[in-house]
C-alpha cells in the first residue's frame, strides 16, 4: 500500500503484490500501514532485536537449543536475523515461525477484495483506488468505498498469498525455514520446540489478562524439558525490554533480564 502524498489515502499498492517488495524503506513504510484484525500492525524493523539476539546464540549455544520457534514475526525479517546470528553455532537448526495473521486472500479483479483467514475484508480496491476503515475520517472517500463494497458477497476463486518479506519467502521455498499455523491462544503442541520465541505478542495493552495467561500456558507447554521462552515488548522508544526462563518441570526459573525485563513477570509467577 504505497501512498503518493497528495493521494496516500487513496492510490495504493495492492497488499497481495507486497511479498515482492525488494526496497528495504517503501517495505517498512508499506507494512506499518497494514493492519491486522485486532488493529495491530505488520510492521517490524530489522535490527530490532539485535542485542537480544546475540544473548538469544548464548543460551541456544550453551544449552544445544536446536527446535526453535519464533511466535507472531509479522513480516518476518527479525526471524532472519535470528537465524542468521545463529548460523555458526554448529548446532542442526530446525526453524520455525508461525503468525496468526499471515496467511490472506485477495479476489476479483477490478473490484479486488483482500480478507484475512477469518474471511474479513482488510482492504479493497477499485482499480487502484483503495478503500478501508483503518484510516481517519480525513479520508471520506476512502471509507465509503469500503463501507460501500466490503460486504458484498465475494464470488469467484479467492488466491491466497503469505504475507511475510519476500526474503522470508525464499528461505521458506528453500527448506531453511519453516512456517507453521500456530494461535498463540488456541494452539496446542506439547513438547514441541527447545527455544521459543514471543516478542511485541502478549503485550498488557494488547489483550485481557485471562487471554494473555492462557497464550503464556501453551507457550510453556510447547517447550521442551529444559527449554528456554523469550519473551518482552519493544517500548515506543525502541528499547526491547525482555526476560529468557528455563523450562524445569511445570515451572519456568528466570535466567536473565534485558533492560526492565517482560512485563508479564507477573502473570507467569502467578502460573507457578
Amino acid at each position: 500500500m504505497i501512498r503518493i502524498p497528495v493521494l496516500r489515502k487513496l492510490w495504493a499498492f495492492r497488499t497481495d503484490a507486497m511479498p515482492e517488495l525488494r526496497n528495504p524503506a517503501i517495505r517498512d513504510y508499506v507494512y506499518r500501514a497494514f493492519f491486522t484484525q485486532n488493529a495491530t500492525s505488520k510492521q517490524t524493523s530489522v535490527g530490532r532485536f539485535s542485542d537480544l539476539d546475540r544473548l538469544a546464540r548464548s543460551i541456544i549455544l550453551e544449552h544445544r537449543l536446536a527446535d526453535i520457534h519464533d511466535v507472531g514475526v509479522s513480516s518476518g525479517v527479525t526471524s532472519l536475523e535470528l537465524l542468521h546470528a545463529l548460523a555458526t553455532t554448529g548446532i542442526p537448526l530446525s526453524f520455525h515461525i508461525s503468525d496468526k495473521y499471515a496467511v490472506y486472500g485477495s479476489s476479483g479483479r477490478f473490484l479486488v477484495r483482500i480478507v484475512d483467514a477469518q474471511g474479513s475484508v482488510r482492504e479493497l480496491y477499485v482499480g487502484s483506488l483503495l478503500g478501508t476503515r483503518d484510516v481517519t475520517y480525513k479520508f471520506p472517500v476512502t471509507r465509503f468505498l469500503y463501507w460501500l463494497l466490503a460486504r458484498r458477497p465475494i464470488h469467484g476463486p479467492v488466491r491466497s498469498f503469505v504475507l511475510f518479506d519476500h526474503e522470508v519467502l525464499e528461505h521458506i521455498r528453500a527448506g531453511l525455514v519453516r512456517r507453521i499455523d500456530y494461535d498463540v491462544f488456541t494452539t496446542r503442541m506439547p513438547g514441541a520446540f527447545s527455544f521459543v520465541r514471543c516478542m511485541n505478542l502478549l503485550n498488557l495493552g494488547y489483550f485481557p489478562r485471562e487471554s494473555i495467561e492462557t497464550g503464556l500456558r501453551n507457550l510453556i507447554e510447547s517447550l521442551k524439558e529444559g527449554g528456554v521462552l523469550q519473551i518482552g515488548r519493544t517500548h515506543p522508544d525502541g528499547v526491547s525490554h525482555a526476560t529468557f526462563y528455563r523450562k524445569r518441570g511445570n515451572r519456568l526459573e528466570m535466567l536473565q533480564d534485558v533492560g526492565r525485563g517482560t512485563e508479564v513477570r507477573e502473570l507467569i509467577d502467578r502460573l507457578h
